[in-house]
């Protein structure tokens, strides 16, 4: 390799490497530079103390040896004494219940009251129609007290609609046992008919 030749690799060598040196040199003083800056511009650190609550002074132990107890003021009892009657014997009688007689006269249904149950718009629609029979309580009053399904007429709204019905609006002269008004029991029939509505 000529001599002119070795020189200028030399150098071309030597000033790659200064431009290299010189370019890290710049990269960290600009990284030195930013650092500064930004240690700057952070705030100062903030130290948080949070204090402990009062600890609660534990409730001292009663000591119930000190405490006297009350003294109790009960009246002191009486006693009399009867003179021994002659007839000293003791007799015991057992009550003697009697069952009730039997009713007298049932009751007698007010017809004025026995109005007909409407029909359920439901249960027309679909077509549903049969005779329920209801087993009714009627008080001394008069009042339907309650009414209980004893044979369905096949329909659960219908059967409810008479029950409703009947409680609702029925009355009743009481059935009679000894000249007063009793409880009384009675089974009724209601029919469902969609040709006829209800009776």
């Amino acid at each position: 390799m000529p001599k002119t030749a070795r020189i200028f690799t030399t150098t071309r060598t030597a000033g790659l490497f200064c431009a290299a040196l010189l370019q890290a040199g710049f990269v960290w003083a600009l990284v030195e530079g930013l650092d500064i800056k930004l240690t700057n511009l952070l705030p100062p650190s903030i130290d948080v103390f949070i204090p402990k609550p009062p600890a609660k002074p534990l409730p001292q132990p009663v000591n119930t040896r000190d405490i006297a107890p009350e003294p109790l003021n009960v009246p002191k009892p009486t006693v009399d004494f009867a003179e021994p009657r002659g007839d000293t014997a003791l007799t015991f009688t057992t009550p003697r219940t009697t069952p009730p007689g039997p009713v007298e006269r049932g009751p007698i249904s007010l017809m004025a009251t026995h109005t007909t149950p409407p029909y359920p718009p439901l249960e027309a629609r679909l077509g549903n129609q049969g005779t329920v029979l209801l087993r009714l309580v009627i008080g001394a009053d008069g009042l339907v007290k309650a009414a209980s399904v004893v044979r369905s007429s096949g329909s659960a709204g219908l059967d409810q609609a008479a029950q409703l019905w009947v409680t609702a609006h029925w009355r009743y002269q009481p059935a009679q046992r000894g000249g007063a008004a009793v409880e009384s029991a009675a089974n009724v029939a209601v029919s469902f008919n969609l040709r006829n509505g209800a009776n």
